[in-house]
């Protein structure tokens, strides 16, 4: 399958189905996005990627003990990763060719607005995550 970019909310919602595949935007080129989220004028994707350091202390030679020098897992309201993913589908719906392997991307970003949109709604902080 792949790497795959996730949405984790900091509480859960009854209910709510949060999957989101996202494996169209761990493939798109990480530089390409940045430079349209620019020209767009909104926050990357990239910026609202955060995860708990205690899910790398198997990466570490000292476990637990060098995960704890990572930074601490942020979160964002819902409000600002929809601005982006707003602006990045609108964008493509007009000019689908901006990034390359668009269409699958475009499906993974409605998948975000519509699970950022729950989050918003109930006022729950969020980021995304990264599964490989």
């Amino acid at each position: 399958m792949g790497a795959a970019i996730y949405i984790v909310p900091e509480k859960p919602i009854p209910g709510l189905d949060d999957f989101v595949n996202g494996t169209a935007v761990a493939k798109i080129d990480e530089v390409e996005l940045d430079e349209l989220c620019k020209r767009l004028k909104v926050t990357s994707i990239w910026a609202f990627v955060s995860q708990d350091p205690g899910q790398f202390a198997d990466f570490f030679e000292d476990g637990a003990e060098a995960a704890n020098d990572l930074p601490g897992e942020a979160w964002f309201d819902a409000s600002e990763g929809l601005r982006t993913v707003r602006a990045l589908h609108g964008h493509l719906a007009v000019h689908p060719h901006a990034l390359s392997n668009a269409d699958d991307f475009v499906d993974d970003l409605q998948d975000y607005e519509w699970v950022l949109s729950a989050l918003e709604e109930q006022r729950i902080k969020w980021h995304f995550a990264v599964d490989f």
